[in-house]
């Protein structure tokens, strides 16, 4: 069964339409540019409540960075109390950086236009950085030439397909809404789908009703 990743959360409301849509992450961008954008003493107050519910089980807390500063990493993880990074448009020497400061809780975001940038990525981590079995080995997002996420746009799926039968653990991300999110699901089969843009009522604000439906149809496709 594909697992699901509600991304960008901002507020205490849509942190709690995720986990009682049964969300198995959630995401927090720690990038200023993006309109999804959170602060470190946001964060910590929001897995604060969480860790005070009465539930089965939470979500694992993905804090989201673009290119970071290994160092910084640790400090931050601590304080808002993640699960582990993911990290976008990074190079390999950092990327290695960053999971040797994190003991390895963490994993790589790509934006490929095709298949051989992909595999240049895979193979670091694959072989040199294994991830933990709890986190995706990759995540794949649509190419664009400035954004480094929340685009909306779709990522190609036969890229996408080859990507999943090449790795346990791949989490796809790019264009998925509720409407489309089931059949990209079956022809990809993704270890986990993450969404953002496409369960939002306006920027930085989601729409609980298709959180809700969103990972049913994940769960009804799975």
């Amino acid at each position: 069964m594909s697992l699901v990743k509600i991304c960008g959360i901002t507020n205490q409301a849509d942190l709690l339409a995720a986990v009682e849509a049964g969300a198995d992450m959630v995401g927090f961008i720690f990038h200023p540019e993006s309109p999804r954008a959170v602060t470190l003493d946001q964060v910590a107050s929001m897995t604060a409540l969480l860790r005070s519910l009465d539930v089965p089980r939470i979500p694992l807390c993905i804090g989201v960075f673009v290119n970071p500063e290994p160092a910084e990493l640790p400090r931050i993880s601590s304080i808002a109390r993640l699960s582990a990074a993911q990290v976008h448009r990074t190079e390999p020497d950092r990327l290695r950086q960053i999971a040797q400061a994190l003991h390895g809780a963490c994993y790589p975001a790509v934006q490929a236009q095709d298949f051989e940038a992909i595999s240049r990525t895979m193979v670091i981590f694959k072989a040199e950085l294994p991830s933990p079995p709890w986190l995706p080995q990759l995540l794949l997002d649509a190419y664009h030439p400035t954004l480094a996420g929340g685009t909306g746009q779709r990522v190609d799926l036969t890229v996408a397909r080859r990507a999943a039968q090449a790795l346990d653990r791949l989490m796809l991300a790019g264009g998925l809404t509720p409407e489309n999110v089931g059949e990209v699901v079956q022809h990809v089969q993704p270890w986990a789908v993450d969404v953002s843009s496409g369960v939002e009522s306006a920027p930085g604000r989601k729409d609980h009703g298709k959180v809700r439906a969103f990972v049913a149809a994940v769960r009804a496709a799975s």
